[in-house]
C-alpha cells in the first residue's frame, strides 16, 4: 500500500515548489477577480448594459479556451516553467492595458488579451505531478489557493473601487501579476514531463506503445475521461454565470453599496473555502463519486429554494448552500479527473488537463453571457437553468461515472 510518505511531495524541496505554485495560483486569481465587485458600476458608467457586462466577463474565458490546450500541450514538450512564464507575461500585458480602457469595446479587447495568458492548466498539472496518490488532497490545495485568491480579489476590489476608484484595480492587479511571475521565476525549477522515469513499475513495452499514441485522439476516444470533462465543464459554466449574476443582484436588485456587498461576499467566501477543502478530504475518504452526487443534490434542492427567496435574508441562506454545493462539486470533480489521468494517461497530463480546461473555459465564457441575458428577462429565471443543468449532471454522474476507490491507500 502506498501513502503520502512515499511520494516526492513530502520532501522539503518539493514542498517549497508546491508552496510557490500555490502562491502563484493565489496571486493570479487575486488579480483576476479583483475587478469583479466594481465592474457593474464601471460598465454602467461607460453606458454598458447587463448583457455587455456578461460579455466582458465571458470574453476572458473565450481566449482562455482558445489558448489553453496549445499551451498545456507545449508544456508536455518543452517544459512547464517556460510556458507558465509566457502565459503570465501575456496576462500582465492585458491587465495593464485595461487600466487605459475608455469604452466598452476597449474593455472587451483588452480582456481578450488578458485571457490569452492561459497557463492555469499547467499549474494544475504540476500539482498533480506531486500528489500522485491523494488526488483529492492535491486538488483541494489547488482549489483552495485558487478560491482564496479569487474571492479575496473580490473582497479587496470592493474597497479599492469604493475608495480609490475602479481604474486603480487594474494597476494593482498588474502588480499582483508581476509578483506572481517573480514567484514562478525564482522558486519553481525547470520542470519537464518525467512520467516515464516516475513509473518504473510499468512494463517498458507498454510504456513505449503508449508513447506512440500521444495524441489528442487518445483522449477524445476515452469515454470515461470525456464524461468527467463534461461534468467539470457544465459545473464551470453554471458557476461562472452564477457568481457574476449574484454580484449584480446584490448591488442592483437588492440595492447594496459595494462595501455592504463585500461584507456578504466575505461570509460566502469563508463558507465556500471550507466546502472546497472538505470536498477534497471527503473525496479521498469516501470516494469522489459519492461527494460529487451529494454536491449536485444539494445544488438542485437549494436552486429551487431560491425561486421563493423574495428578501435578502432568504436569498443569502440559499446562496450559502449553493456555494457549499459548488465548492464540493469543484473539488470532487477535479479529484476524479486527476485520479483518472494518473492511472490512464500519465504521459498526457498536460494535454489532458489542457483539454479539460479548454472546454471549461468555453462553458465558462458563455455561462455569464447566457445567465445575464436570462436575468434581463426575469430576475430569477437563471436559477431555473441552474437547477436543470445540475439535474443533467446528476443523471450523468449516476449512469456513466464509474465508482472510485475511497481512500488512496486502497488504490
Amino acid at each position: 500500500m502506498d501513502n503520502d510518505s512515499k511520494d516526492p511531495h513530502i520532501e522539503k524541496k518539493a514542498k517549497a515548489v508546491l508552496f510557490a505554485l500555490m502562491f502563484a495560483n493565489f496571486f493570479r486569481n487575486l488579480g483576476l477577480s479583483i475587478i469583479q465587485i466594481g465592474l457593474p458600476d464601471f460598465v454602467l458608467s461607460l453606458a454598458g448594459t447587463l448583457t455587455s457586462y456578461g460579455i466582458i466577463i465571458g470574453v476572458f474565458s473565450i481566449t482562455q479556451a482558445i489558448f489553453q490546450f496549445p499551451m498545456a500541450r507545449a508544456s508536455d514538450k518543452i517544459g512547464r516553467k517556460v510556458m507558465i512564464i509566457i502565459g503570465t507575461s501575456i496576462y500582465i500585458i492585458g491587465t495593464f492595458l485595461l487600466f487605459f480602457a475608455q469604452n466598452i469595446l476597449q474593455l472587451i479587447i483588452f480582456r481578450a488579451i488578458q485571457g490569452a495568458g492561459a497557463y492555469s492548466s499547467i499549474l494544475q498539472v504540476m500539482v498533480g505531478d506531486y500528489y500522485k496518490k491523494k488526488h483529492g488532497k492535491g486538488m483541494a490545495f489547488f482549489s483552495l489557493s485558487m478560491t482564496l485568491g479569487f474571492f479575496g480579489g473580490i473582497i479587496i476590489g470592493g474597497y479599492i473601487s469604493n475608495y480609490l476608484g475602479f481604474r486603480m484595480i487594474f494597476l494593482i492587479s498588474t502588480l499582483l501579476g508581476i509578483f506572481s511571475l517573480l514567484m514562478i521565476i525564482f522558486f519553481v525549477k525547470k520542470h519537464h514531463n518525467s512520467n516515464i522515469t516516475q513509473n518504473s513499475d510499468v512494463n517498458n513495452e507498454f510504456v513505449t506503445e503508449r508513447i506512440k499514441k500521444i495524441d489528442l485522439k487518445v483522449l477524445i476516444k476515452d469515454k470515461q475521461f470525456n464524461v468527467i470533462v463534461l461534468l467539470n465543464s457544465l459545473r464551470w459554466g453554471i458557476f461562472s454565470g452564477v457568481y457574476v449574476y449574484f454580484i449584480w443582484l446584490l448591488q442592483i436588485h437588492f440595492d447594496l453599496d459595494q462595501i455592504k456587498a463585500t461584507y456578504l461576499l466575505i461570509l460566502l467566501t469563508v463558507i465556500f473555502i471550507f466546502s472546497v477543502i472538505s470536498g477534497g478530504l471527503l473525496s479521498d475518504r469516501y470516494g469522489a463519486k459519492k461527494i460529487l452526487l451529494f454536491s449536485q443534490i444539494l445544488i438542485v434542492l437549494t436552486g429551487l429554494f431560491v425561486l421563493i427567496s423574495t428578501d435578502l435574508l432568504m436569498f443569502m441562506i440559499a446562496a450559502i448552500f449553493i456555494g457549499i454545493g459548488f465548492g464540493m462539486f469543484q473539488t470532487s470533480g477535479y479529484a476524479l479527473l486527476s485520479k483518472y489521468i494518473e492511472e490512464n494517461h500519465r504521459e498526457l497530463k498536460g494535454s489532458a488537463f489542457g483539454f479539460n480546461n479548454t472546454l471549461g473555459f468555453i462553458f465558462g465564457a458563455f455561462g455569464p453571457i447566457l445567465i445575464c441575458f436570462l436575468g434581463e428577462i426575469s430576475t430569477f429565471l437563471p436559477f431555473y437553468l441552474v437547477s436543470f443543468v445540475i439535474i443533467v449532471t446528476l443523471v450523468i454522474s449516476i449512469k456513466l461515472i464509474k465508482e472510485q476507490n475511497g481512500s488512496s491507500t486502497n488504490t
